[in-house]
């Protein structure tokens, strides 16, 4: 895997010298009177800038919503409810590192999660140290590794649901045979960029113009002009100016996302966007019914779109307190990693479980249906195919073995 920041441990290292004398974790507290105890939930999220817009505030809404859908729950007989800590993780090794110390230093956090690829990275050993089970978004399967025992995914991973993606292009659309995409020039990118090489080589597919672009990049002419000199047949990006600026120097192949928003067809108009392809586990046309309203009710609620990030991080929190609740504990750390390792638990598009063993050793990627879908119209959808977890898995297991 190329990129991944190496200097993570030594963050990590000088920080644990500041704040060794600490105590972190064990941070439940009761609520004299109530008899239901709190229970402490860190959360790192990037919230400046790009990130900050389509990530880390719909997410931060996000854990807020799910937190009150949950109210008090019960576990082993005893009435829990969740207290929400949030820190800026700003996307960045440092930040991951300084969002997790502060969580677990002064906040006393029980869990935490941590969204993108380098601050999850940079918080696992600080995590694991503490016996805190660490969530993250972002990263790949060989991210988790039979050393870090409690480092889990469950929000969608971008590779796991790549693979079904190009499994059917390949058998739909075999006058595919040229690949390009531009991503960010950060840790999320190159997950990205690694996941589609990764399939274009299984499938025998080229891949003409792999583009890293920086993360604020708003003029998109250049690269879709050096994209457009390789004839590509396929175009893989975020929605929104890479696609207008495809778009406008006529490019006519096709073109798919990960990472939609009905906000950017707004902005370059929906027919432009008819035949545009989309493969993550969202809410759309009608397939998981509770989902879309839930992202209904969401974006009444906070007036802000329900974005990918948005509703992975809903999920978040509904996953971990059905764990805590089959568990039947909420401090026995070994039981509830036990139970995420070998259970199965319900999210707002069916069940999920935790796989991938066969890549990693260890698994610990939630496993999600992947829908594929195809916009036809102004928030309009077809549902073009649907793989199951059972099916996902095993196309992941075959492209990345």
């Amino acid at each position: 895997m190329k990129r991944w920041l190496s200097f993570v441990a030594v963050v990590v290292l000088a920080l644990a010298l500041v704040i060794g004398a600490a105590c972190g974790g064990g941070g439940e507290e009761e609520e004299e009177g109530e008899g239901v105890t709190e229970i402490k939930m860190g959360v790192g999220l990037p919230m400046l800038g790009t990130y900050g817009a389509i990530v880390g505030m719909p997410a931060k809404y996000a854990f807020s919503m799910a937190v009150e859908d949950v109210g008090v729950f019960t576990v082993a007989g005893k009435q829990y409810r969740w207290k929400l800590y949030f820190e800026d993780n700003v996307a960045s090794v440092a930040g991951g590192a300084a969002s997790a110390t502060k969580l677990i230093f002064e906040n006393n956090v029980d869990f935490m999660h941590q969204a993108t690829g380098s601050p999850g990275l940079a918080a696992e050993s600080i995590c694991r140290e503490k016996g805190i089970i660490l969530d993250m978004s972002g990263a790949n399967p060989e991210h988790f590794t039979p050393d870090k025992p409690l480092f889990f995914q469950i929000a969608a991973t971008w590779v796991v649901q790549m693979a079904p993606f190009f499994d059917w292009l390949v058998e739909e659309r075999p006058e595919v045979q040229r690949v390009a995409f531009v991503v960010p020039d950060d840790d999320t990118g190159y997950a990205l960029g690694d996941g589609i090489e990764a399939c274009c080589d299984h499938y025998g597919l080229d891949v003409v113009s792999p583009e890293y672009t920086p993360v604020a990049m708003t003029e998109y002419f250049p690269v879709a002009t050096k994209v457009m000199s390789k004839d590509p047949d396929l175009f893989l990006t975020t929605t929104g100016a890479a696609n207008e600026a495809m778009w406008d120097m006529g490019y006519e192949g096709l073109s798919a996302t990960w990472y939609w928003l009905p906000s950017y067809a707004e902005d370059v108009g929906w027919d432009r966007c008819q035949g545009y392809l989309i493969f993550m586990p969202i809410p759309l046309a009608g397939l998981y019914p509770e989902a879309e309203a839930k992202a209904a009710e969401f974006e009444d609620r906070y007036g802000v779109e329900c974005t990918p990030a948005a509703f992975w991080a809903l999920n978040v929190m509904y996953v971990i307190t059905d764990t805590l609740m089959k568990a039947g504990t909420v401090d026995d750390t070994a039981k509830i990693v036990e139970t995420m390792e070998t259970g199965s638990f319900e999210s707002l598009l069916g069940p999920i479980y935790y796989g991938g063993e066969e890549l990693n050793g260890i698994g610990h990627m939630s496993i999600w249906p992947s829908p594929l879908y195809e916009v036809v119209g102004e928030n309009e959808y077809r549902v073009i195919d649907v793989y199951t977890p059972e099916e996902t898995e095993a196309i992941v297991n075959e492209v990345f073995k």
